[in-house]
């Protein structure tokens, strides 16, 4: 709803008084200068019917000769069924065409749609009730159950007095002897005000429910980050773990032990793949990210220790086979030394190319697709 152009729906009717000749023409001149007094006041129109005894007609001409030419435009909103075209015009449609804008309502039934239209959103912010029958009544209960602001002019008899009657229930309520037609027009009007803000107030309060909402999933989704990250830290600390005991076997019994000549060769390669594992599982507990999940890191790791320890020893082993001599009785001093070196060498390896598949991976996400020679934008 606009606060400055709300739209006020009129409905009533003089089909009870129409005989009375004196009643009548008093209503017609009622209905008018409401008309003059929401046009005063701002308010745009919703109108149905323009039959003589119908409210609408009468409201809309007071409305329309207090309005300066220019006032603006669709101003006056008319609503009619399919099967009542030619049957709803207003005689100032003619001199003031740009005041107007017809919509029909969907198929040939009136009085649904008529309904209805109470209830639509972009329709109707306020309803003023004058005399009237049934439909009237109807409208006024529609009106008070949505619920809109309800102006009910008690000064003729008809539906709008019975909904005068509830609302004034409720609290004060302007009534003809004790309020003007312009004090009536200006309550209506702060009405409007008033559930304005009450709908911003909602608004507002909803958008900070919103926003509680959404801070609260936030700090869910942290704490379940933190926590996936403080889990899978730990499963990479076991894993780490597990590749240090494996080096600190071999390690224990290639330099402690006296292995034999024909094992020995085989506990290197296991010692440069255990210090490679253990050198990518170290480098991955350290840095506290996710890039690589461990069993990645220990297979990498693995191949970078016992590749470059293998290209390590080769050179030495060239000079001096050692344990790889056929003729070596026993596992010497300086062949434990070898072993200590190339499993340090090893671990390095490890740390080394663990970082640099990460990197190189992080590159790969980041580099855009597309046809080769293609830049992309």
């Amino acid at each position: 709803m606009s606060v400055s152009q709300p739209f006020v729906a009129i409905i009533g009717g003089f089909w009870k008084i129409k005989d009375d000749a004196a009643k009548f023409a008093e209503a017609k001149e009622t209905a008018s200068q409401i008309g003059a007094a929401l046009a005063k006041a701002g308010m745009g129109l919703v109108v149905y019917f323009s039959n003589d005894e119908s409210l609408e007609p009468h409201v809309v001409s007071g409305y329309v000769k207090e309005l300066p030419l220019g006032a603006g435009e669709d101003l006056i909103r008319v609503r009619f069924a399919e099967s009542q075209k030619g049957q709803v015009r207003f005689t100032e449609q003619n001199a003031r065409p740009e005041l107007f804008r017809v919509r029909n309502f969907p198929g040939q039934e009136w009085e649904a749609p008529f309904y209805r239209s109470l209830v639509a959103a972009d329709g109707v912010d306020a309803v003023l009730l004058m005399a009237g029958d049934r439909s009237t009544l109807i409208a006024g209960q529609i009106a008070l159950a949505r619920p809109l602001p309800i102006l009910a002019v008690d000064k003729f008899d008809g539906a709008a007095g019975t909904v005068r009657t509830e609302l004034a229930i409720k609290g004060e309520y302007p009534s003809s002897a004790t309020h003007t037609l312009q004090q009536s027009v200006a309550w209506l009007k702060e009405q409007l005000a008033e559930r304005a803000r009450k709908q911003e107030q909602f608004r507002l309060q909803q958008e900070q429910e919103q926003e509680q909402i959404r801070l609260q999933q936030e700090q869910a989704r942290h704490w379940e980050s933190k926590y996936l990250n403080v889990t899978s830290q730990k499963g990479r600390t076991l894993w780490a773990a597990g590749a240090f005991v494996a080096l600190l076997a071999a390690v224990f019994f290639g330099v402690l032990q006296k292995p034999s000549v024909g094992f020995y060769p085989f506990l290197t390669f296991l010692g440069l793949i255990a210090a490679g594992a253990t050198g990518a599982l170290v480098r991955s507990v350290m840095s506290k990210a996710e890039e690589t999940a461990p069993t990645t890191s220990l297979v990498l790791g693995a191949i970078a220790g016992f590749v470059v320890g293998v290209a390590y020893l080769v050179p030495q082993f060239v000079g001096a086979p050692g344990p790889l001599d056929p003729k070596a009785a026993e596992i010497m001093a300086n062949d434990k030394i070898q072993f200590v070196s190339s499993v340090l060498v090893a671990v390095s390896a490890g740390v080394g190319f663990d970082t640099v598949f990460t990197r190189l991976k992080k590159q790969a996400e980041d580099q855009p697709i597309g046809p080769p020679g293609k830049k992309s934008a």
